[in-house]
């Protein structure tokens, strides 16, 4: 089974749609029966889609109904592949031409990004997206709509009429018809849908199983790197007294590993991940919490050969263009930190930590606030269109420089002395893709496939310093909190790591609320793109005027810059007091199109 997000702190279950897509040549699965057919995405607002109450899934309505701005670029592509237009009215059809129509293929956001079921390929997962149909979201999930599903038969009249609308004037109905063939699970207490493709068909021969509704997930851990080489740690005393070079000396090595995703708590710990990964032997672990988990190996070495090591004194870097991991920061763990290292590739073919270049800092996505709507009680969403940038070269660097510079450009239109928005550890890019003629109005004007740019999703935390912990306020200094770690007034529980779920009062967030609209403020000045681009461009002036940078062409060429927007933007607020995960309840937005 695969899970999507259920976005609603009450009420319906409501799905995040990302996007439409048509596979011709039909199909009943998510996977298709063939590598030939063909898939192409319906270029739709995802704003507009997903407004009002959003998109609910409702198996008590029949059929689907979808927001009405897709209807016109959804007929576009059925044309394409059919050779007619889409209509509701009834057609008749021989059950061979039913099987040849397509199937509607509607992608929603994940529950975690970083779910893997089982830790397979994720392009043998049916009904996930994988690296192919969307390599920025692989994990979300793909609900296929076959056409003996949304094609309703009347056999008195023996005509087939299309029972997927595109009406809504705000977000939309998975009704019924989508949900065919497959098991559902409306997972509250989680907060997510479950799909599980099936014949619906009871076989008392087959062991029937269940995931039992618990997200596992490991977590993910980077390559190791050396600290603490072995001759840092032995007695070199011992090679005076006995006088020979021969003689094995026992020490230990300490390797440094970063973590890229903490996984969940019912998963594989930091710790269980990286003995289970180690063949070093005698191996203690100690992951901190903060992004990094440091490996205590046993080793020896002879009295020769610690002396020739001496600290480093036998090697150098290589100097080639090799490099380690490293340089971008860790994932943001469950006491709110993340941690960045650098590392240089010697000449002994190991990857060594430079000591004086590693920091932390405190972050607020991810896995912290994941499962505490108290810590984390509103996100900021926003759609930006960047002209001229390249989605092709979007890298987790990228990501950072770009947060780097959207904080800093937000936060330098707060009045002198207060207290900043939030930090770049605050940003989370949801996904980055090409901006396409057809995407917008003026495509009839433009070859419809033109690459015009990127368009990035973003999603803001904005932290509650006034939420309380079993050892108290988290921060009680809101004036140097992105200067201090967050996570000081966390505990770490066990092998699990995780944060404690929080209290709070509804009283204290009427300012976090007043800075989601001072987020807003920011966010619809005229030349906010074109800010955020001269501070990648004065931040990070040597690596990103490089070709590979996704920004080089915009921060080249000024008239992009300005032609590039902030296409909407909207707060969401999560449910207060739960300690599930993210419960979602849109409470404004700003829009230059006139969006609410």
């Amino acid at each position: 089974m695969v899970y999507a997000r259920n976005v609603a702190a009450t009420g319906w279950f409501t799905v995040f749609v990302k996007n439409v897509y048509i596979r011709e040549q039909g199909g009943q699965s998510a996977a298709a029966d063939s590598p030939n057919q063909k898939t192409q995405r319906v270029n739709g607002d995802l704003f507009q889609m997903n407004s009002g109450k959003g998109v609910i899934v409702d198996s008590g309505t029949t059929d689907t109904y979808l927001h009405r701005s897709i209807a016109g670029p959804f007929n576009e592509v059925w044309q394409k592949v059919t050779g007619r237009k889409y209509s509701n009215k009834p057609v008749a059809l021989s059950h061979s031409d039913l099987l040849m129509l397509p199937t509607v293929l509607i992608q929603l956001a994940a529950y975690d990004d970083e779910i893997n079921p089982g830790g397979n390929d994720m392009e043998m997962v049916t009904g996930l997206a994988g690296e192919q149909l969307d390599p920025s979201s692989p994990h979300d999930v793909i609900l296929a709509v076959p056409a003996t599903h949304y094609m309703e038969y009347s056999p008195s009249k023996k005509t087939y009429t299309p029972r997927l609308y595109f009406t809504e004037s705000k977000g939309g109905v998975i009704g019924s018809n989508a949900m065919q063939r497959h098991n559902v699970l409306f997972d509250w207490e989680n907060r997510r849908v479950g799909f599980a493709e099936s014949t619906c068909e009871y076989d008392a021969g087959v062991e029937q199983k269940s995931d039992k509704g618990i997200v596992e997930v490991d977590c993910r851990l980077g390559q190791a790197n050396l600290v603490t080489s072995c001759s840092e740690t032995v007695d070199l005393s011992q090679c005076n007294q006995h006088g020979t070079a021969a003689l094995s000396l026992s020490g230990h090595e300490v390797w440094t590993r970063v973590v890229t995703s903490p996984g969940t708590i019912q998963g594989a710990s930091c710790e269980q991940v990286a003995l289970a990964t180690n063949d070093s032997g005698n191996v203690e672990v100690h992951c901190d919490g903060k992004g990094i988990c440091k490996e205590i190996r046993e080793c020896s070495i002879t009295c020769a050969n610690a002396h020739a090591a001496g600290n480093f004194g036998n090697i150098s870097p290589t100097g080639s263009a090799a490099t380690c991991e490293g340089a971008t920061w860790s994932a943001c763990d469950y006491s709110c930190s993340q941690t960045r290292i650098n590392t240089i590739l010697m000449t002994d073919g190991k990857c060594y930590v430079e000591k004086a270049l590693q920091f932390t800092r405190p972050c607020h996505i991810q896995a912290c606030g994941r499962s505490d709507p108290c810590r984390v009680p509103f996100v900021v969403h926003a759609i930006l269109k960047i002209r001229g940038a390249n989605a092709a070269n979007w890298n987790k660097r990228s990501e950072e420089v770009f947060a780097e510079a959207f904080t800093s450009t937000v936060n330098a239109d707060q009045p002198q002395g207060s207290n900043i928005l939030f930090g770049a550890g605050d940003v989370l890019v949801l996904r980055a893709s090409p901006w396409k003629a057809s995407d917008d109005s003026f495509g009839d004007e433009l070859e419809a496939d033109q690459e015009l740019g990127m368009q990035l999703v973003v999603e803001t935390s904005i932290f509650n310093y006034n939420a309380v912990v079993a050892g108290g306020v988290i921060s009680s200094e809101p004036t140097s909190r992105f200067t201090q770690a967050a996570s000081s007034n966390i505990n770490i529980f066990g092998r699990s790591k995780y944060a404690p779920v929080s209290s709070c009062s509804e009283a204290d967030l009427h300012q976090l609320a007043n800075a989601a609209r001072d987020i807003h403020t920011a966010l619809a000045q005229p030349n906010f793109i074109a800010r955020v681009m001269d501070r990648i461009k004065l931040d990070e002036a040597t690596e990103q005027m490089q070709s590979s940078s996704p920004f080089f062409t915009t921060i080249q060429d000024v008239s992009l810059a300005q032609q590039s927007s902030v296409v909407t933007s909207w707060t969401i607020k999560t449910d207060i007091g739960t300690g599930y995960s993210r419960g979602l309840d849109f409470i404004g937005s700003y829009s230059p199109r006139g969006g609410s």
